[in-house]
């Protein structure tokens, strides 16, 4: 008898239980009748040792059933922090929290909810969640565009790349998203000019705000700002071509002299490869007007263009330039060392020209665009 495992007595029990003759089971698995019987015996459970009363091994398979079934349901409220009387509100998120964990009928019986209302709960919230996948989705596009313009970017700056990236979305959503995750770009404030009239002959206004052009090296214009390090003062002189709004030439100085700009001129010319038929504007500043920078342009066949005096809106483009470059780098800064202020400097020059979007340049970047001439797409601009 020993050669018999508990697993095979149970089975052949649960076989004679269930209906099958002795004759047949014996045939079957070829036992003696007398092993059978002795089986038989050995799975029925008393339910008190004193007591003649017993049942058979199908009514303890049904108690089994009975208490998995319990603890099942023990499991489910234990899990759930829900009981049959809880707000349906509460059981639906319970349920859909678990499902896979337990079936959806034998929790919504546990819990006493419909069915049909916990699917009907479900499934609109499958809608929702697609929604909210995507607004997460275009949350984290959002943030990392945001940190990569340093928090220089806009809603619409971050719309324009977001589409660059083939994302569609509406520049209201991105201010909607924007709000929720508290993003906010650096500000500046407008300032207001009384243009006056120009007194010097020499001083003429070729350019006349003809800011739209269609092929490098016909116009550039050029500026000079102020930035502080601590207590000093150091000053940036820019040059742009404004065909593509490039930053072509730039140089940092603790003096705003004449060699200053002078320097800066001479490096972008020679980064252009010495162009022809150049025309370069500027304002009145004392140090355009000299006439050692006055005669190097003449000597290097450059015409030289003026904006009205006090009148920033001649030479609005590069105005913009240095707005934008304060309200998006240099005003979160608090520069202690020189290099600190070269280093931002760089590397806004490079984030200007690679990265940073353009509405006149149909929010191309100036790369982008010069990229598009070299290649024969003509530009396609705006003012």
């Amino acid at each position: 008898m020993n050669r018999y495992t508990k697993e095979f007595k149970e089975k052949v029990v649960k076989e004679f239980i269930e209906g099958k003759s002795r004759k047949n089971i014996c045939n079957q698995y070829n036992i003696p009748k007398s092993c059978l019987y002795d089986w038989l015996k050995l799975y029925k459970v008393r339910t008190n040792k004193r007591a003649c009363d017993s049942f058979t091994y199908q009514q303890f398979l049904d108690l089994q059933r009975e208490l998995e079934k319990t603890r099942q349901e023990l499991e489910i409220i234990k899990l759930s922090h829900c009981f049959s009387d809880s707000p349906r509100k509460e059981k639906e998120k319970a349920i859909e929290r678990l499902l896979d964990t337990f079936p959806v009928k034998t929790m919504c019986r546990v819990l006493d909810l419909p069915k049909g209302t916990f699917y009907n709960y479900h499934l609109r919230r499958v809608k929702i969640t697609q929604y909210e996948k995507h607004d997460d989705f275009l949350k984290t596009e959002i943030h990392k565009i945001f940190e990569e313009s340093n928090h220089r970017f806009g809603a619409s700056k971050i719309t324009t790349k977001l589409k660059s990236q083939g994302v569609r979305v509406s520049e209201k959503k991105v201010v909607k998203l924007m709000q929720v995750l508290n993003l906010k770009s650096k500000q500046c404030k407008k300032r207001s000019f009384t243009p006056q009239e120009n007194k010097v002959p020499f001083r003429k206004n070729y350019l006349k705000q003809k800011f739209t052009q269609t092929e490098p090296n016909k116009y550039w214009v050029g500026d000079v700002t102020m930035v502080r390090v601590g207590l000093n003062k150091f000053y940036l002189c820019v040059v742009l071509d404004l065909f593509s709004r490039k930053v072509i030439g730039y140089r940092v100085s603790s003096q705003n002299n004449t060699s200053l700009i002078i320097q800066t001129f001479k490096d972008a010319y020679e980064s252009r490869n010495r162009p022809k038929g150049l025309c370069f504007h500027s304002d009145q500043g004392a140090n355009y007007t000299s006439e050692e920078y006055r005669d190097l342009l003449h000597s290097l066949k450059v015409k030289q263009s003026y904006s009205s005096k006090g009148n920033p809106y001649d030479n609005a483009v590069i105005e913009s330039f240095f707005s934008n470059f304060k309200r998006e780098e240099i005003n979160s800064h608090n520069f202690e060392y020189f290099e600190e202020l070269e280093e931002c400097i760089d590397s806004y020059m490079k984030f200007y020209n690679d990265y940073r979007p353009h509405e006149s340049l149909k929010n191309k970047t100036p790369n982008q665009v010069e990229d598009d001439y070299q290649l024969g797409v003509l530009p396609v601009l705006s003012e």
